[in-house]
């Protein structure tokens, strides 16, 4: 399968987000991704099999910060023809910290990063559409990866993970509550994405080689109202369940929506 679809990958280094991107150029589709380190992005996906010649031909990968907004607008904008890019994946994500405290003992190297990377998301594409009015007829969907632990609603994490989810992880899962809220405010008629998903892994497992993961078949996939509940989830599946139901199709069946993934 081609297209002529431009993918805007965020995070590509992390493992669902890598795996997705994996999916992405296997499926001929072009993408874009914004890497601190270039090098260590492309040997992880010559490690998957990606041929050097489906990166020179398919893959454009901008050096930079998810703090630089002109990064950001390099990684939204094909280089070549300047087209805006019909999706957004964004795993961008903070490592943890340990600190002495009996109340929050986990925190994050930059504790606002998911926020903080939505934010800055928004304010490109603003910018794109200001000066690119026209562009604004073909917003992007977007797609972020949160977590379980969240929901309003009603529970989605077992019993034996609850004070994991509820006290420990306190710090990031603040960051990630306001990273959706952006999400659903930015994707109304007059917000800059045409619409959003959200998507709550339970706890993940394992790393990004697409060969690792249990496959689709093994998936559970649920909403905020009826949550997928369980204790955790391979990195490969939730990367391949992005491609298949929001890249390689338009995904609009998922806007709205905080989708919770397990295994």
């Amino acid at each position: 399968m081609t297209s002529s679809r431009l993918v805007a990958f965020f995070g590509a280094t992390g493992g669902c987000t890598n795996a997705a991107l994996v999916h992405t150029l296997n499926a001929g589709i072009h993408a874009t991704a914004l890497a601190r380190t270039p090098s260590k992005l492309i040997d992880m996906l010559l490690a998957q099999g990606i041929t050097q010649t489906t990166l020179d031909s398919q893959l454009t990968i901008v050096k930079g910060d998810i703090a630089s907004i002109p990064s950001i607008k390099s990684v939204l904008l094909s280089s070549k023809d300047h087209t805006l890019a019909s999706h957004i994946i964004s795993g961008v994500g903070g490592a943890p910290v340990m600190q002495w405290s009996l109340r929050l003992p986990v925190t994050l190297d930059n504790p606002e990063i998911c926020a903080t990377a939505t934010k800055n998301i928004v304010q490109a594409l603003g910018e794109i559409y200001a000066e690119q009015p026209a562009s604004a007829v073909h917003k992007p969907s977007i797609l972020t990866i949160s977590t379980t632990g969240l929901s309003d609603v009603c529970e989605d994490v077992p019993f034996g993970f609850r004070f994991l989810y509820h006290i420990v992880l306190a710090v990031p899962h603040k960051d990630k509550k306001v990273m959706e809220k952006l999400v659903a405010e930015n994707s109304s008629s007059e917000g800059v994405f045409r619409g959003g998903v959200v998507v709550r892994p339970s706890l993940l497992i394992g790393d990004q080689n697409i060969e690792g993961g249990k496959g689709l078949q093994k998936v559970k996939v649920g909403n905020e109202d009826k949550p997928a509940i369980g204790y955790t989830i391979h990195r490969a599946d939730v990367g391949e369940w992005i491609f298949e139901e929001t890249i390689k199709t338009d995904g609009q069946r998922w806007f709205g929506q905080r989708v919770t993934l397990t295994n």
